[in-house]
């Protein structure tokens, strides 16, 4: 598994980097840093599978049910995959979605794009939205039929989020 990331890891940061060569102001993304991978599967077998291939390589797992579906954030123990990225983010596709199954965006770590107008401002012929789900909130970034999610903080900090949020629910229910 480790494998097949590395490969479309490659096949993206190609199209990263002709997509940043084309910006007027390559400066504005170049300082947007990978930070995890995001990965659709097909169905629970193929997450629990997949899941079960990365976990070995890890030294925390967080998994969360979003939207009728596994999301799972699993950070790698101390090889990197290629371009850095240290965060795999494995998300079975939601039921009924025709969505394209395998590499499905990288997350960047982008404090300085605070959202898509900003971008918009910048170079206004970009595709860029503002995006949320649960506490996740990200301003995607389509290129190269692919997407970039730029982030004020790693998918880490998701995750934290969503434990507290979890132990707030717990002792309101003891209290």
């Amino acid at each position: 598994m480790l494998d097949e990331l590395n490969t479309a890891i490659d096949a993206y940061q190609a199209k990263w980097q002709a997509f940043e060569a084309e910006r007027r102001d390559p400066m504005m993304l170049e300082q947007a840093k990978p930070t995890s991978v995001g990965w659709k599967t097909e169905d629970l077998a193929d997450f629990d599978r997949r899941f079960a291939l990365v976990r070995e390589y890890c030294q925390q797992v967080h998994l969360v049910w979003l939207n009728d579906r596994w999301i799972a954030t699993m950070l790698l123990r101390q090889d990197k995959l290629h371009w850095g990225i240290g965060i795999v983010k494995l998300m079975q596709r939601r039921p009924n979605s025709t969505d394209a199954i395998g590499l499905d965006h990288i997350d960047f770590y982008a404090p300085a794009v605070t959202n898509a107008q900003t971008l918009l401002a910048q170079e206004a012929d970009l595709k860029a939205t503002d995006e949320a789900n649960g506490l996740c909130k990200w301003t995607s970034l389509w290129f190269a039929d692919t997407e970039a999610k730029l982030r004020r903080e790693t998918t880490l900090a998701v995750c934290v989020a969503e434990l507290h949020e979890a132990d707030e629910r717990v002792l309101a229910d003891i209290a």
